[in-house]
């Protein structure tokens, strides 16, 4: 059997988990999932305890064989395990009390053309009835990036760009449902979530397989890529 490259695991934020909890829990599936050696082991005393990089990546000192990235937004809570740099993000498409979709867009039009890549930017605007959807696809594949790399947002968030060379990533072909492209050296894995929402992983390489496993009230999956 082949083991999948990555485990991506989702939690409702209202499931009265900590943080703690929920990493602790996808940890040890991950351990589990790929028969890790001894080291590993819950009975390593604090063995999830976590620190932080002068950058904010974080990561386990007492375990550092096993790379972690962490995610939360809208209602729910996802982290990505590997054996390798990792970076995922998730994203709900907001918009402000009482805003239309239309306003909404115009805003985000805006805000890409101070934050985004020029290129980004103006795959953001150049279909106006799409921009608000593109908006938070990009800024999802941008923050995997900068947590792949650890560099967090800084300067030059703006300064490389994720959008795949072979056009609009809607028009990527899919497999099981994920797009997947190579961008400023790294690899992204668009993930469809729900409506609503942009997910993204950033690795390395191509995942030749991911386990992702979705917990929460009236939400549960467990599929493959």
């Amino acid at each position: 059997m082949t083991m999948p490259d990555a485990g991506i695991y989702i939690f409702c934020l209202d499931d009265g988990r900590t943080t703690e909890d929920r990493l602790r829990m996808s940890a040890e599936a991950f351990q589990y999932m790929h028969g890790l050696p001894a080291e590993y082991g819950a009975e390593t005393p604090d063995i999830w305890k976590t620190a932080r990089t002068e950058k904010g990546k974080p990561y386990f000192p007492f375990c550092p064989g096993l790379q972690f990235s962490i995610s939360h937004s809208g209602s729910y809570w996802v982290c990505a395990f590997a054996e390798e740099p990792v970076g995922i993000d998730l994203q709900e498409h907001t918009k402000k009390n009482d805003e239309t979709t239309e306003a909404a867009a115009s805003r985000y039009r805006k805000l890409a053309g101070r934050f985004l890549h020029p290129d980004e930017a103006s795959y953001v605007r150049e279909q106006t009835e799409n921009s608000y959807d593109r908006f938070f696809r990009i800024w999802a594949a941008k923050e995997s990036y900068v947590k792949y790399t650890g560099s967090g947002i800084d300067g030059r968030f703006g300064e490389m760009s994720v959008l795949p060379e072979a056009g609009p990533i809607e028009g990527l072909p899919e497999e099981n449902g994920i797009r997947v492209w190579k961008a400023a050296g790294a690899w992204f894995h668009e993930v469809p979530f729900r409506e609503n929402y942009s997910l993204c992983v950033c690795m390395g390489r191509r995942a030749g397989q991911a386990l992702f496993t979705c917990t929460g009230p009236a939400f549960h999956m467990q599929s493959t890529f």
